[in-house]
């Protein structure tokens, strides 16, 4: 039959182990175990915080960076509205200068035209005439092309 183990609270019953030990003799309530639940709250105590003091560091890193972040969004906006004001007024100093270059082209294209009918006035006429059928012509094709 294999080795029966009996229970004797004055005996450690484990196999191969023949020690009485006694059994008033563990750790006893109350004595010790304040210092350890002390040493736990004072450890946890400081990782309480610790923790505090992390998250307040990274709130406030967290609340810098988006200030920064909205003063930089703040300054691209502006640039970007300077920037358009500058380009609307290049824009429009270039259209100036555009309609006075075409104001002078055409002022010399007159010109050119007027010394050209009082040099030539019959040869002036038989082309307006020429031009002004080619008009004629094209709009009433035009006209009868849509009924």
């Amino acid at each position: 039959m294999d080795e029966q183990l009996t229970r004797d609270p004055g005996r450690d019953n484990r196999p191969g182990t023949g020690e009485h030990r006694d059994p008033h003799s563990g750790p006893k309530p109350g004595v010790g175990t304040q210092s350890v639940t002390g040493a736990a709250q004072a450890t946890t105590g400081a990782a309480m915080e610790q923790a505090k003091t992390t998250a307040r560091s990274v709130g406030e890193q967290a609340r810098t960076t988006a200030r920064e972040l909205g003063e930089q969004a703040r300054s691209i906006a502006a640039d970007a509205g300077s920037t358009a004001q500058e380009l609307a007024r290049r824009a429009r100093d270039q259209a100036g200068q555009a309609g006075e270059m075409l104001y002078r082209q055409g002022s010399v294209a007159g010109e050119y035209l007027t010394r050209g009918v009082n040099q030539y006035p019959l040869a002036a006429l038989v082309v307006a005439a020429v031009v002004g059928y080619g008009l004629g012509f094209l709009i009433h094709n035009r006209w009868t092309s849509q009924d």
